[in-house]
């Protein structure tokens, strides 16, 4: 009985409530259609409506890159990903300042720009609290750097003062030519080719001895035979710079060939040159058995050796040489020794240059010259002065 006096009421009432709310409706209905229309009509409202649905798919994908890259280290790869979309936010605030102050249906947003225009910053959503703590950290980190700079570049400034690139380039010039015999610091490093050549070909090792003025004549004269007869022509020179070079030689394994090679050089210096020849042959032989291959091996670090005697020794070390002038200062002189120990110990017929084993198995005239005896002296001076060195650093 009571839900149909109730139901009654409600009845007899909705005519004037409906009669009421009419105008209301009527208004409520035109709003409606209007925004409709603004939703159907082209120009900055439906601009601005695809901006608004296009910035929110961009905060949306802001949000999943923060959450995937966990904050503050995804913050290089965000703004990275965000730089294409900068130029059209700039562009977008510029439209909806011109919305704001056009005419027409849009006119009733113009309070809306300042309530969304901080929300759709493309960094606004950075500034969280768990960045803050890096952000501080890092310029924490700058500012400390600041002063550490300021004193690394006085400092470099100092260095450049005192030390100029000039002095630099000939303290090192310097530093290289100390690792060469004195006798060829001056030679230019373009004309090694054509020492190693002519060591080659002669088996005239030029490493310490003789001096200077002789190595620039040798460099000068273009045969064999010319280069022979002057050395020979200043037999007395040869002898004193090879004496003077021997003398450096100390080390305690190596005092009793020195003095058998003082005593060859005797020979030479009197012209007693084949007695000079055979007793350093054997001396060459026995120094480079006893501590030769040991010198080679360690030399020449990257050499293939494919037998044990002294000959593929030293073609061995041989192979390590490209050919060009491009030799480290220290090695130059190994290459000089081995290039003119190769015909020493080589298998020939017939004797060109010193050759140790035809010379103690095939005695003859042509076996014993005076050139022989020459390039014999240079050859054993320059192998004691090189295992000197190298017994006393293993040592």
């Amino acid at each position: 009985m009571r839900s149909k006096i109730a139901m009654d009421a409600r009845v007899k009432v909705s005519p004037s409530i409906i009669a009421a709310l009419g105008p209301r409706l009527g208004s409520v209905a035109a709003f409606r259609a209007q925004l409709a229309e603004m939703g159907r009509a082209p120009g900055p409202a439906a601009a601005l409506q695809a901006q608004l649905r296009q910035n929110n798919e961009l905060l949306a994908s802001v949000h999943s890159k923060i959450a995937m890259d966990a904050g503050a280290k995804a913050l290089p790869s965000i703004i990275a990903a965000l730089e294409p979309r900068l130029g059209s936010m700039a562009a977008f605030r510029a439209q909806l300042a011109e919305m704001g102050r056009a005419p027409g249906p849009a006119a009733a947003l113009r309070t809306q720009p300042a309530k969304f225009i901080p929300d759709i910053g493309p960094l606004a959503d950075f500034r969280s609290a768990a960045l803050l703590p890096s952000i501080a950290k890092l310029r924490a980190q700058s500012a400390a750097m600041d002063p550490l700079a300021s004193m690394l570049r006085s400092l470099a400034e100092q260095s450049r003062s005192a030390f100029p690139p000039q002095l630099l380039r000939q303290a090192l010039g310097a530093g290289t030519r100390l690792l060469l015999p004195d006798n060829l610091r001056h030679v230019r490093v373009q004309l090694w080719p054509w020492l190693l050549r002519i060591s080659a070909k002669d088996g005239v090792c030029m490493a310490w001895a003789p001096r200077p003025e002789l190595v620039d004549r040798l460099i000068a004269l273009q045969t064999s035979q010319a280069r022979y007869e002057m050395l020979l022509a200043h037999r007395k020179e040869v002898v004193e710079d090879v004496t003077m070079s021997l003398s450096e030689v100390d080390h305690p394994d190596l005092l009793v060939y020195r003095e058998l090679v003082e005593e060859a050089v005797d020979c030479f210096a009197d012209g007693r040159d084949s007695a000079a020849q055979a007793l350093l042959g054997n001396v060459l032989d026995t120094c480079m058995r006893k501590h030769g291959h040991d010198w080679l091996t360690d030399r020449f670090a990257g050499a293939q050796f494919t037998g044990v005697s002294s000959h593929k020794r030293l073609i061995g070390a041989l192979a390590t040489y490209d050919g060009n002038g491009r030799i480290r200062p220290g090695l130059f002189t190994a290459y000089l020794l081995v290039t003119s120990l190769k015909n020493a110990f080589g298998p020939a017929p017939k004797q060109d240059t010193f050759n140790r084993h035809l010379a103690a198995h095939h005695a003859s005239k042509d076996s014993y010259r005076s050139e022989f005896a020459l390039t014999a002296v240079l050859s054993v001076q320059a192998l004691l002065r090189h295992l000197d060195g190298y017994l006393w650093a293993q040592t």
